[in-house]
């Protein structure tokens, strides 16, 4: 198990238990409690989607440079390799465009106000 999946299950673990006592806290109104749930529910969501965004960033990455390894070691006749190689790296650079799009529109949503702009 290497860091990553180690910190992302850490992650995970700790996420639940802040959602289970999300759920369970008395001192939370019954009304608003569904709402907080679905609110936090959504935060994380919103998480997994920029982390997703940027392992498939870091594994187009990987990809690219063993395509070019590829090509290097053998010279001769690798038209199609990167003919085939250049139009996937692009599919998936486009589909991770617009993941992180994605993300950053919904991320526009669950912006904390930093401070108050008028007191009354």
């Amino acid at each position: 198990m290497n860091f990553k999946d180690l910190q992302f299950s850490i992650g995970k673990l700790t996420t639940g238990a802040y959602s289970h006592l999300a759920k369970k806290n008395p001192l939370q109104k019954q009304d608003t409690k569904a709402l907080s749930s679905w609110i936090f529910e959504e935060r994380n969501a919103l998480y997994i989607m920029r982390m997703n965004g940027h392992q498939h960033n870091e594994a187009n990455q990987a990809f690219n440079q063993w395509l070019k390894d590829e090509l290097n070691e053998n010279a001769t006749n690798n038209k199609d390799l990167e003919d085939i190689g250049d139009k996937l790296l692009r599919l998936l650079t486009k589909q991770n465009e617009i993941e992180e799009a994605y993300a950053g529109i919904n991320s526009f949503f669950f912006i904390a106000p930093k401070k108050k702009l008028y007191s009354l």
